[in-house]
């Protein structure tokens, strides 16, 4: 896929209907390359969710996934025939349609965690070949046990007895400190925006507050701005791609090794080191 139009891409997309219609047209730019699921084949009915989601939380998803939808989602008003949109299910070394450096921008709200470790990875290696030099991803997880703002994600999430094969199961469990060393890894110099560190300090931090770190951004409209977010207060970091220079696995490991994460032990944007 070459579009010379296409230079933001979101992971885990086809949930438009969750977002507040101010932001709507954030989303709605034809810049924009959406992955997710095919909104057309989602099961909506009692028995879907009580097989994948514990009681509690059953009449809050069953709002969101079937009024709130129906209301938002109607003819002459179908937000995904307005945008790019792909069905699109992840699988571990699959390849993103995209040339080489040709992105400015990826977004994935809350999607990686439904990977395994190993494909978690080898799709951040896939982001990281297809971004332009200081192209950004932003990724935002569960911070499923450093979190102090509320309580740490149950083992096992959203229920016990969910098998792993399902893609709405919680495979990986991250922390700010996990997953800036896979942003590393991967050839991304890591920004930690929300987080909750060891000492269960929760860091808040804006990236315009941090634009030194982000280089020569190629997409600021969206990079700076974090109004599009759902769920602000989850894990949030972003890998900003490096020079070419920096981006082999032998210097990203010595920078890896080299970097004590300073700015994780509880600093704010004031921090002289304020980017990994």
């Amino acid at each position: 896929m070459s579009s010379s139009n296409i230079t933001r891409l979101q992971l885990g997309a086809s949930r438009f209907e969750k977002l507040d219609r101010r932001v709507i047209p954030v989303f709605l730019d034809r810049s924009w390359m959406h992955f997710g699921d095919d909104v057309d084949t989602r099961p909506h009915n009692l028995a879907y969710f009580l097989r994948r989601y514990r009681l509690p939380e059953i009449p809050r998803l069953a709002f969101q996934r079937v009024f709130r939808r129906k209301r938002f989602i109607s003819p002459g008003n179908d937000p995904y025939g307005k945008t790019n949109f792909q069905p699109w299910f992840y699988t571990g070394g699959d390849t993103l349609p995209f040339d080489d450096s040709s992105l400015h921008y990826i977004f994935s709200e809350h999607f990686f965690h439904h990977l395994f470790f190993d494909e978690a990875m080898a799709l951040l290696r896939e982001c990281h070949r297809v971004l332009a030099t200081s192209g950004v991803i932003r990724t935002i997880v569960p911070d499923a046990d450093l979190r102090t703002y509320e309580p740490p994600e149950p083992a096992g999430y959203p229920k016990r007895s969910m098998p792993f094969t399902d893609p709405l199961k919680h495979k990986t469990r991250y922390s700010v400190y996990i997953l800036t060393e896979m942003l590393n890894i991967a050839g991304f110099k890591p920004v930690p925006l929300r987080y909750c560190d060891r000492e269960g300090n929760y860091v808040i931090r804006s990236p315009t507050d941090l634009k030194d770190c982000y280089g020569v951004c190629p997409d600021p409209a969206v990079v700076f701005d974090l109004s599009y977010i759902i769920k602000s207060d989850g894990l949030m970091v972003d890998g900003v791609k490096r020079p070419a220079l920096w981006s082999s696995p032998h210097e990203s490991a010595k920078l890896s090794s080299d970097t004590e994460l300073p700015i994780l032990r509880g600093g704010g944007s004031d921090d002289p080191q304020r980017c990994l």
